[in-house]
C-alpha cells in the first residue's frame, strides 16, 4: 500500500491513508509505504494495538536528507511528490522480491493527474484511489462566483493539470485493474479510457455529535477555506434572493476572499445576515452544523468534501452543486441545485426544501464500512488477475502483441471499443497497442485487429484522404512482407455504398490477408474461405455503471422511447404512426436522437399530427442523457425496418428495460438468451395493437435480463484465444484454423 501520508489523528489526509490501512489490516497481511513523519503517531497507535500490529507491517521512505531540505514552501510539493513516487517504485519492487504480493494498492495522496509508484509492481493487479482530480466546472457559468482571480485560477488549474493528467494519470488509470474514483464526475472520466472503475469516497467519520434537539430556525451554515472556487459568494447571494428573506448565514472559514466576501454582503444588502466566524476548533464547527437548519456549500469542485460527509451523517441537510464530490457525500440528505436558469434562485429553492423536509442521520460513511469495501476491491481485482492469467505455462505461450485498428478511446469512442480496449488491457497475456500509422508502419506486433477498416483511408477532405490511402496501402505492403495475420470483427453484413474503387481495392488486399473473422453473433455469414468465430457484442452494464447513480430514473408510467440516432431505415416514422393510432390518454411517447437530415426531422413532427402525448428530443444525447430517457421508459422501442446487430437494443437490456424489435433470427436468439419477457418481436409493419400488448406486458416485468454470456471478461479471453489462432496460420498452421 501506497500512503504519501497515512497517520492517526494528523489531517483528514492522513487518516484516511490509516484507516484504510487498518481496513485492510482486517482481511490481508499490508504493508505500507508512508514518510517518516508519520512514525512517531502510527509507532505508537500500533503499540495500543498488538493484533492489528501483527498484520500492519510500516516501511518509512523519504528521499536523501538533502531532498527533503529543499521542499520548503507548500508548492516544492509538487516536484517533491512525483520524486517521492519514483523512489517508492524502487521500495516496493524490493518488497514484492521478498514477500510478494497479492495486490497493490495506492491510497493517498491520490491526485488523479500525479503518478503512483506501485505501477512498477508490473505482474500485480493494482488499485488506485480512492482518486479525485479531474471533475471539472463550466467557468464560463460560474464567472461571476469566481471573480476574476478565481477564473484565472481555475484556468492555470486546467493548463496545467490537464497535460499532466495525459502523462501520468491517464497511464496509471489505464493501468490499473480498479480505479476507484472519488465522485461521479472522475469515475466517468477514466472508464472512458477503458478503465473498471468505482465510486467510493474516501471520508472515514466516527465520534460525531448528534443533531441538535433544537435547531436555530433560518439558520445555514458554510464551512470550508474561503476560496473562490469554494462557492462562498454564491451562497452569499441566494442569501440575498427574496426566497430567503429572514435567513441568517454563518460563515467559517478563513483564506483569500474573505475581504471579497465581506464586500459582497454588503453589497447585496445582507450584512447584517452574515456572520464571518473565522476558522473554528472541529468539535465547535461540528456543533454549528447540528445546530444548523442546512448546510449551504455551494462547492464547484470539491473532490470529496470531508465536511459535507459530516454534516449528513449528522442528518444536517446539504445544499450543493452538481458537481465533484458533494452530491455523493450528501446522500441520503442531498439537495442539488440545477446548474441551468437562474442558479442563485435554484439554490436559494434547494435551500427552503431541505429545510422543509429535513434530514436523516446516516452511517454511510462511517469507519466501519471501510473492511468490507477493500475487501471486495481486493478480491474483485484478484479474480479477474486469476481469470485473465493465460491458460498454459507463460513459456509455452508468451504474451501476444496486437496492433488494433482504433486510437487510444476517448470520450466521444463508441462504448464498445473502449469497453474491449478496457479488458483486453487488463489481461497479462496480451499487449494491446492502440493504432497510429507510425506504430502500424514500424512498430514491433504480433497480430493486427481490424473493426471497420474502411475507416484507416476515410476523412473530410481529399488531401486527407489521399494521404490515409497511401499510408494505409503502405501498411498493407508491410503485413504482407512480415506475414502479418489479420483478425476482422465484422460489425457489418456488407461494405459502405458511398467508398470509392481505390477504397475497394484496398479492402479487397486487406480481405486477402484476412486469417480470422470474429462474429457477433452466429447468424453473421461466414466467409468464404476465411475461418470464424463468435464472441458476442459484450454488455454495456459495467459502462453504465458509474451513469446511473446521477441520471438513473424511475419508469414513467406509460412512456414508450425510441433513443438512438435517427436514419430512414430504423422505421421512426412507423413507431409515431402507430403510436398515435392509440386512443389512450395513459401512455406517451419520446423520440430521443439525431435526425440525419432536417426533413426527416420536420416529417416525423409531423406526423405527430400535434398530438401531446408525443415528445421529441432531435439531438445528439450524451451518455447521461442516454441513461436517463432510457430507464425512463417503461418499454423500448426499435421499429427499424432492416436489423442485425443493435447496440441500443442492448443498451437498454443493459439497463433493465425491455425492449420491442423486429422479428428475425438475430433477435429470437437474443430473446431466448436473456430470458422470457425481454425482447418482444413484431412482424411486418409495426401496428398499434402490438405496441399495447407489449406495453402491457412489459409492465409486469421484474428483475433483469441474463447477460452473464456478454461479460467482458471472457470476451477479452475468447479475442485473446482468436488472436493466437490467427496467429498460428503467421508459421503456417492452417489446419487448426479451419476447425470452429
Amino acid at each position: 500500500m501506497s500512503a504519501y501520508a497515512c497517520g492517526p489523528d494528523a489531517g483528514p489526509e492522513a487518516s484516511a491513508g490509516w484507516e484504510f490501512a487498518r481496513a485492510a489490516a482486517r482481511t490481508c497481511d499490508v504493508w505500507v509505504i508512508t514518510r517518516p513523519r508519520f512514525e512517531a503517531g502510527v509507532t505508537e497507535a500500533l503499540r495500543a494495538e498488538p493484533d492489528l500490529a501483527e498484520h500492519l507491517h510500516m516501511v518509512y521512505y523519504d528521499p536523501s536528507a538533502r531532498v527533503v531540505r529543499m521542499k520548503r514552501r507548500a508548492w516544492d510539493l509538487y516536484w517533491f511528490y512525483p520524486l517521492w513516487q519514483r523512489g517508492l517504485g524502487r521500495v516496493a519492487q524490493a518488497l514484492h522480491a521478498e514477500v510478494g504480493f497479492d495486490v497493490a494498492h495506492h491510497v493517498t495522496f491520490a491526485n488523479d493527474w500525479m503518478p503512483a509508484g506501485v505501477r512498477a509492481l508490473r505482474d500485480v493487479p493494482f488499485v488506485w484511489g480512492p482518486v479525485g482530480g479531474s471533475s471539472s466546472l463550466p467557468i464560463a457559468r460560474l464567472a461571476r462566483w469566481l471573480g476574476v482571480r478565481g477564473v484565472v485560477t481555475e484556468l492555470v488549474r486546467t493548463a496545467v493539470t490537464r497535460p499532466l493528467r495525459a502523462v501520468g494519470g491517464d497511464p496509471t488509470g489505464r493501468r490499473a485493474a480498479l480505479v476507484v474514483a472519488q465522485n461521479p464526475q472522475v469515475a466517468e472520466h477514466f472508464a472512458r479510457l477503458g478503465a473498471t472503475t468505482v465510486v467510493e469516497p474516501n471520508a472515514t467519520l466516527d465520534d460525531l455529535p448528534p443533531r441538535a434537539a433544537q435547531l436555530e430556525q433560518r439558520t445555514a451554515v458554510f464551512a470550508g477555506r474561503l476560496l473562490a472556487w469554494k462557492g462562498a459568494a454564491l451562497a452569499i447571494d441566494a442569501l440575498a434572493h427574496p426566497l430567503l428573506a429572514g435567513w441568517r448565514l454563518h460563515v467559517y472559514g478563513s483564506g483569500y476572499d474573505l475581504g471579497r466576501l465581506r464586500r459582497r454582503a454588503r453589497r447585496q444588502g445582507v450584512a447584517d445576515r452574515v456572520e464571518f466566524r473565522g476558522h473554528a476548533p472541529r468539535a465547535d464547527l461540528l456543533a454549528a452544523i447540528a445546530r444548523a437548519e442546512v448546510f449551504l456549500f455551494p462547492s464547484m469542485h470539491d473532490q470529496a468534501g470531508w465536511v459535507v460527509a459530516e454534516a449528513t451523517s449528522m442528518g444536517c441537510p446539504v445544499v450543493c452543486l452538481p458537481l465533484g464530490g458533494p452530491p455523493v457525500l450528501a446522500q441520503p440528505n442531498a439537495h442539488v441545485a440545477a446548474l441551468s436558469g437562474d442558479i442563485v434562485r435554484n439554490v436559494a429553492v434547494q435551500v427552503r426544501q431541505a429545510a422543509a423536509q429535513g434530514g436523516v442521520a446516516t452511517d454511510r460513511w462511517s469507519i466501519d464500512r471501510l473492511p468490507g469495501v477493500v475487501a471486495g476491491w481486493y478480491a474483485a481485482v484478484a479474480e479477474r488477475a486469476a481469470a485473465s492469467a493465460p491458460a498454459a505455462a507463460p513459456g509455452e505461450r508468451p504474451p501476444l502483441v496486437v496492433l488494433e485498428s482504433f486510437s487510444i478511446p476517448k470520450p466521444t469512442t463508441n462504448p464498445y471499443i473502449t469497453q474491449l480496449y478496457r479488458s483486453l488491457s487488463q489481461r497479462v497475456d496480451v499487449e494491446v497497442i492502440p493504432f497510429d500509422y507510425r506504430s502500424a508502419l514500424w512498430g514491433r506486433y504480433d497480430v493486427a485487429h481490424l473493426h471497420w477498416p474502411e475507416l484507416m483511408m476515410g476523412g473530410h477532405r481529399w488531401i486527407g484522404r489521399a494521404a490515409r490511402r497511401t499510408l494505409t496501402a503502405a501498411v498493407i505492403v508491410r503485413w504482407r512482407l512480415t506475414r502479418t495475420p489479420v483478425v476482422r470483427t465484422m460489425h457489418n453484413l456488407e461494405r459502405p455504398t458511398n467508398i470509392d474503387r481505390i477504397d475497394n481495392w484496398l479492402l479487397d488486399r486487406i480481405d486477402a490477408l484476412t486469417a480470422l473473422d470474429i462474429r457477433l453473433n452466429e447468424r453473421t455469414p461466414q466467409r468464404t474461405a476465411v475461418p470464424g468465430t463468435v464472441i458476442p457484442h459484450g454488455h454495456y452494464r459495467d459502462w453504465f455503471g458509474p451513469l446511473r447513480a446521477g441520471a438513473e430514473t424511475e419508469p414513467v408510467s406509460g412512456r414508450i422511447v425510441y433513443a438512438g440516432l435517427v436514419r430512414r431505415y430504423k422505421g421512426v416514422e412507423d413507431l409515431v404512426a402507430a403510436f398515435t393510432g392509440w386512443d389512450d390518454p395513459s401512455v406517451s411517447l419520446h423520440i430521443a436522437g439525431k435526425p440525419s437530415t432536417v426533413d426527416l426531422a420536420e416529417g416525423l413532427r409531423a406526423s405527430a399530427q400535434g398530438d401531446a402525448r408525443v415528445s421529441f428530443d432531435l439531438r445528439f444525447l450524451e451518455e447521461p442523457e442516454l441513461v436517463q430517457t432510457i430507464t425512463s421508459a417503461e418499454l423500448v422501442v426499435l421499429p427499424y425496418r432492416h436489423m442485425h446487430n443493435s447496440g441500443t437494443a442492448l443498451a437498454a437490456l443493459s439497463l433493465g428495460r425491455p425492449v420491442l424489435v423486429p422479428d428475425n433470427d438475430v433477435n429470437r436468439d437474443l430473446a431466448r438468451e436473456v430470458g422470457p419477457g425481454w425482447v418482444h418481436l413484431f412482424s411486418g409493419a409495426l401496428t398499434t395493437d402490438v405496441l399495447a400488448q407489449t406495453l402491457r406486458a412489459a409492465q409486469q416485468q421484474r428483475g433483469r435480463p441474463d447477460l452473464s454470456a456478454r461479460e467482458w471478461p471472457e470476451s477479452a479471453r475468447a479475442h485473446v484465444e482468436a488472436f493466437h489462432r490467427a496467429h498460428r496460420a503467421h508459421r503456417g498452421e492452417r489446419q487448426e484454423l479451419a476447425v470452429g
